[in-house]
């Protein structure tokens, strides 16, 4: 088995312990940046190892400065991811790709620890990122997101290789795992619960191939991936504040993701295998 460490946490990859806290990024929609801040307290003092503040919610992201989001990553004691998505539905935002890209320029310059970029920017685009943020000392989530399906093995891992190969530097992510400069991040909407065995099965693959990766089904089918992935190699799992602040199919609350994960904990190996 190999011991990775993560931050804080320690994962041991192989078997099934992971050492609390677990490596757990609490979501948290920017409405406000006031309230942003003080979610983001109330998820650190319920035991978050990451924050992830969705700036898409923010009505006025487009005006947004990175001394102002350099304030909010400053607010939060632990690591921060910073992303928005170019598309949020629930407030009708679309934002076109060259304004996205300017605005995660913005993000970086607040000196997060990651920013989150989706893959289908184009490869130009994404190096560009890559780039300006390893020259701050950030690092890149790379995003790929289905909200409406969970492929096949084959086509999975066919996918993997097309986003490894369009994404700077995860083809070399296993460098340095204590402190990832790169993480693959894939995620998928669960149809059916067999769902979520494909997804740990990537997950054993994506951790043979030493990809610092994020990979779990959303949807209400996907939660047991949602939570074990990250004794499958997945550096860390999301969930959400409180019910009504969602920001993805299927989240849970962090008090419900550490109830389940405890009270799953001793037969996770089982029920894994069992699927």
């Amino acid at each position: 088995m190999r011991e990775i460490k993560i931050v804080w946490v320690t994962l041991t990859l192989g078997g099934n312990k992971i050492n609390n806290p677990l490596p757990i990024c609490v979501a948290i929609p920017v409405f406000s940046i006031l309230k942003a801040k003080l979610n983001a307290k109330i998820a650190v003092k319920r035991n978050a190892q990451y924050i992830e503040f969705r700036l898409d919610y923010y009505k006025k992201i487009t005006e947004i400065n990175s001394s102002k989001l350099s304030k909010l990553v400053k607010s939060v004691p632990v690591p921060v991811i910073l992303t928005l998505k170019e598309v949020n539905e629930e407030i009708q935002l679309k934002i076109p790709e060259q304004k996205t890209i300017e605005l995660i320029k913005k993000c970086i310059e607040a000196k997060p620890s990651f920013v989150d970029i989706e893959t289908h920017n184009t490869k130009d685009n994404l190096k560009l990122i890559y780039s300006i943020a390893i020259k701050n000392g950030v690092g890149v989530i790379f995003s790929y997101h289905d909200f409406k399906s969970t492929p096949n093995e084959q086509d999975l891992m066919k996918m993997v290789s097309k986003i490894v190969k369009k994404c700077p530097s995860l083809e070399n992510s296993s460098l340095n795992k204590s402190i990832p400069r790169s993480i693959l991040k894939m995620v998928f909407f669960a149809q059916t619960f067999q769902d979520n065995k494909t997804i740990l099965n990537i997950c054993n693959k994506l951790d043979d191939l030493n990809i610092n990766f994020i990979c779990f089904n959303m949807g209400k089918k996907g939660l047991f991936s949602r939570i074990f992935s990250i004794t499958k190699g997945a550096i860390i799992s999301y969930a959400k504040l409180e019910e009504t602040l969602h920001t993805a199919p299927g989240q849970i609350s962090i008090k419900r993701f550490y109830y389940l994960y405890k009270k799953g904990e001793q037969s996770a190996s089982k029920e894994i295998a069992g699927f």
